[in-house]
């Protein structure tokens, strides 16, 4: 009997576990299939924005629903897209101090975070939802050309917050379970992974104590201490922001502000133009023109000393001006340019440099970062535009020119003559390629459409390049849109998160006592611009560019005038110092993106980046002395 009992109890458990291991299927599939209707509900927004600049620019009849239709869908993409982010684990970490704990430790920190992003979603959900019901209880409606009522846009918070609650458990539950499992690994191991996360606990504990009591203190210590556990950036930012206005603000009531703050930030025009330019990027990541554009520079720009380096650097150039997304441009340019390069025996340090170093998607116009400062400090992300293309062309002279004369002293002998006919053939195959710079910038800068029109525009075209390149079909566009929807939401969501965290710094006057502290210390004003320098670069180490835009903007903004730094010249610096931050270790994104290539180890690629990131630093202190290297171009614009 006791055999039949324990037959029993397993077919019961197997059973059980298949029914559970189907379900959790299901609820793959829902998200999978969720994220993907987002991702081409924002294609169709790119075909929205293309309608309404033909309309309005060749036929003089402006929609009146475009605009409406098209944040109504920014703000439901978002929110649905994000569970999917989830679902593949694909959320921006700061886990560099993290990946030197033990697999357990790295597990509990990755619970944690699943638990912080449950609390930040509930509440956004929560309260989300109950905005949707007021809104529905009081009739409010939209205050566009096309009116609808407010509460059918504000569904999208429940649905966000029904979709990560079938997934984030399912991730806790996942990791745990591989903790009980391991749960009987060496004495030593689970001792160092108790010392780690009793060290986290009381920095935790300290960090919210403070920020009860000193609020200024406590939240630097609280994002930081988040952010450098490897929590996801987004919710480590968001977390923080609804914890101080918890414990300052008269708990759970104060915690209305967070779905207010999501409707500012996702039903907003500006930020529209960010997923739509990563869509456009990413099409042309994927359609091959990379290697189109790869082979146009080093045929032409390969009879120089370390012509084809150089030609690298042109190729990361043109690949950022198209994309606005650097470690995208390191990855398409970096796939074709390092085997070639090491082939024809450049050393590795300028191959790697030259790849990583020439990918300046973030400085460059289109730029996704860009568009967020101009969207932090309320200005023209046209003007920002137009004010970064000198100096971005001025870094890539200063990149040529090092690999030229570094060339000459070292490789004399590494130029490749090519002939007319094989420049003009690689001339022709790229044409479709460059025309989507020219399309873009040239239509923003003439004043035909709008940058989150010119994004949409670059979608489109964009497919119909990739259809040129024979780099498209449907398998490869579904792939795209997946991706599209992961990386924009995550975006997204760190842009929501660190709004939230900004509302509450805005409340404590922290920008506004940082400026009268200045003003009242004795300290030369070039002594605090060197400072700055010198914390962009720290932060640059640890950071990627969202989030030091994030956490820095919102106070160093106010304190320009008194700086005597004009905000656009300061933005465009910023960017400068962001593309520091993604050639340095340890956590330089387009290192790794060089070492998934090289498979060569960090150090030996980040040696190979120390020229570059000097170049860089160079670059914005001349920019800081010569403002106008910034400022000209947007005034000839103007006329």
């Amino acid at each position: 009997m006791r055999v039949k009992g324990e037959t029993g109890t397993g077919s019961l458990a197997e059973l059980l576990d298949r029914a559970t291991h189907g379900l959790g299927r299901s609820v793959d599939r829902l998200i999978t299939a969720i994220g993907e209707l987002a991702g081409f509900a924002l294609f169709g927004v790119a075909v929205i924005m293309l309608y309404e600049t033909i309309m309005r620019r060749v036929f003089s009849a402006p929609t009146v629903w475009a605009y409406t239709v098209s944040l109504f869908i920014l703000m439901w993409f978002a929110l649905l897209a994000v569970p999917l982010a989830s679902r593949t684990n694909r959320h921006i970490c700061a886990d560099f101090l993290v990946s030197f704990f033990s697999q357990r430790a790295q597990l509990w920190f990755r619970v944690i975070g699943y638990v912080l992003a449950l609390v930040f979603v509930s509440v956004l959900g929560f309260y989300g939802t109950r905005s949707m019901l007021e809104a529905h209880r009081i009739g409010r409606t939209s205050i566009e050309l096309l009116r609808y009522p407010i509460w059918i846009l504000l569904v999208a918070f429940p649905l966000t917050w029904g979709l990560h609650l079938l997934q984030l458990p399912r991730n806790i539950g996942s990791d745990l379970k591989v903790l009980w499992k391991t749960r009987n690994t060496a004495v030593q191991e689970r001792g160092k992974s108790a010392v780690v996360f009793g060290a986290f606990t009381v920095l935790l504990a300290v960090s919210l104590y403070l920020l009860a009591v000193r609020p200024m203190i406590g939240i630097v210590l609280l994002v930081l201490v988040l952010i450098f556990a490897g929590i996801p950036v987004a919710f480590s930012l968001g977390f923080s922001g609804i914890a101080a206005f918890f414990l300052v603000y008269g708990g759970m009531r104060s915690l209305r502000v967070v779905p207010v703050v999501a409707e500012e930030v996702l039903h907003n025009y500006v930020l529209l133009a960010i997923p739509l330019f990563i869509m456009g990027g990413m099409i042309l990541y994927k359609c091959g023109v990379g290697e189109a554009i790869y082979d146009f520079a080093a045929k032409w720009l390969g009879w120089l000393p370390g012509g084809l380096a150089v030609g690298t650097i042109g190729a990361g150039a043109i690949m950022s001006a198209m994309v606005g997304v650097t470690s995208a441009v390191a990855a398409a340019v970096g796939m074709v340019a390092i085997p070639s390069l090491r082939e024809r025996g450049y050393p590795k340090g300028l191959a790697y440099g030259s790849v990583g170093g020439g990918a300046i998607g973030i400085l460059f116009p289109p730029s996704a970062a860009l568009i967020l400062y101009g969207f932090l400090t309320n200005t023209s992300v046209g003007h920002l535009f137009a004010a970064a293309l000198i100096p971005a062309l001025l870094v890539v002279l200063m990149f040529g020119v090092f690999v030229v004369i570094y060339s000459v002293i070292y490789l004399p002998k590494l130029n490749e003559p090519v002939s007319w006919e094989a420049r003009m053939r690689s001339l022709i195959k790229v044409l479709p390629g460059l025309a989507a710079p020219i399309l873009v910038l040239g239509g923003i800068y003439g004043g035909w459409y709008t940058p989150t029109e010119a994004a949409g525009v670059l979608v489109i075209f964009s497919l119909i390049i990739g259809f040129f390149y024979n780099g498209m079909n449907w398998r490869t566009f579904r792939g795209i849109i997946h991706e599209s929807a992961i990386t924009s939401s995550v975006i997204l969501m760190i842009i929501l998160g660190g709004k939230v965290l900004g509302q509450f710094i805005s409340h404590q006057r922290i920008p506004r006592i940082a400026t009268e502290w200045l003003l009242g210390a004795d300290i030369s004003i070039t002594l605090v611009i060197a400072g700055l320098f010198v914390l962009y670069i720290v932060l640059g180490l640890f950071l990627d560019g969202v989030t030091i835009t994030l956490l820095t903007v919102p106070v160093i903004y106010p304190m320009l005038p008194e700086l005597g730094l004009n905000v656009i010249v300061f933005g465009v610096l910023l960017m400068v110092l962001i593309e520091m931050a993604h050639i340095t270790p340890p956590v330089g994104l387009n290192l790794f993106m060089v070492k998934s290539v090289s498979e060569d180890t960090l150090w030996t690629i980040a040696r190979g980046h120390i020229p570059f990131t000097l170049i860089l630093l160079l670059a914005g202190i001349l920019l800081y002395l010569f403002p106008q290297l910034a400022l000209w171009f947007p005034a000839a614009l103007a006329g």
